[in-house]
């Protein structure tokens, strides 16, 4: 490889890692609102406002993922290309609402912990779950309900979602250049 070809990959990796973190940014910001709006309405314990996230998230890296293609692949992008994009995106947004959460939950709003915890042990009370079934469950729950414990698993959580999230997406975005291909 000659120098400009390696300039070039150079700037290829930087213009992917700005868009990287411009939409990284954007999808954490929009998780982060949607997230104090849902505080501020008291409802933090609604276990259907958790799609929201999910899809907000899919949606975003498909989204992302086109723009990246668009403007700086030349409307082409490989499969793994398209994976590499979507999943350093959703990494990014996994390590920004992990940040979020610790402070939201350590500082902002330590209270609300407790209420999950009342909410889990209603469920169980409610889907006719035995005392003892009820308080072993609940004294494992408590343990993992800690600031620290829920960031390790929302990391684990992005990771694994993201991956997903990366692989559909990348299948949707992927638009091979087939005339730059040499022939068989």
């Amino acid at each position: 490889m000659n120098n400009e070809t390696l300039d070039q990959n150079q700037n290829d990796k930087l213009e992917m890692m700005g868009l990287v973190l411009r939409w990284g940014l954007v999808i954490s910001f929009a998780l982060v609102a949607i997230s104090i709006i849902v505080y501020l309405a008291g409802m933090s314990t609604n276990k259907a406002i958790g799609w929201i996230n999910y899809i907000l998230m899919f949606v975003g890296v498909i989204f992302a993922t086109k723009v990246y293609r668009d403007e700086k692949c030349g409307g082409y992008i490989t499969f793994g290309s398209a994976f590499k994009f979507g999943f350093l995106t959703l990494f990014l947004v996994g390590i920004i609402t992990a940040v979020y959460t610790y402070i939201f939950f350590a500082f902002i709003s330590p209270e609300l912990t407790g209420q999950i915890l009342t909410q889990i042990e209603n469920d169980m009370l409610n889907s006719g779950q035995s005392e003892e079934q009820i308080e072993m469950v609940m004294s494992y729950t408590k343990k993992f309900m800690t600031p620290g414990w829920m960031v390790a698993w929302l990391v684990v959580g992005s990771v694994f979602m993201g991956t997903i999230f990366s692989l559909i997406s990348a299948a949707i975005m992927k638009k091979e250049n087939h005339e730059l291909q040499p022939p068989i």
